[in-house]
């Protein structure tokens, strides 16, 4: 038996504790926000090219770099907004080298 979800029974986008459910979002009027979007538009970019070009290593490193970014924005900048924006890149980038791997397997 499989289940669908529909309008009837789909989960409320509302916490009744915390109110609306939303995702994270940069905060454009922050200059730590700024900068930490530049950084990660900067290694997600790096990222793919050494996907594209096949530089494992080079991609370890990458990833590496956007762990880090995650560490600064929950560390030292204490930011919990940023961290979940940092942790969404990081598992985008994961994703997107699984499916490489996959591709090269096949």
């Amino acid at each position: 038996m499989t289940h669908s979800i529909t309008a009837a029974n789909a989960p409320s986008a509302i916490s009744p504790e915390f109110g609306p459910v939303t995702s994270p979002t940069f905060d454009l009027s922050n200059p730590q926000h700024l900068a930490m979007r530049k950084l990660m538009a900067d290694v997600y970019s790096r990222h793919a090219n050494a996907l594209e070009l096949g530089l494992k290593h080079c991609t370890d490193v990458y990833l590496g770099m956007g762990q880090g970014l995650e560490r600064v924005a929950v560390f030292v900048l204490n930011d919990v907004q940023l961290a979940c924006l940092c942790s969404s890149l990081n598992r985008a980038m994961n994703d997107v080298q699984e499916l490489y791997r996959a591709r090269a397997a096949a």
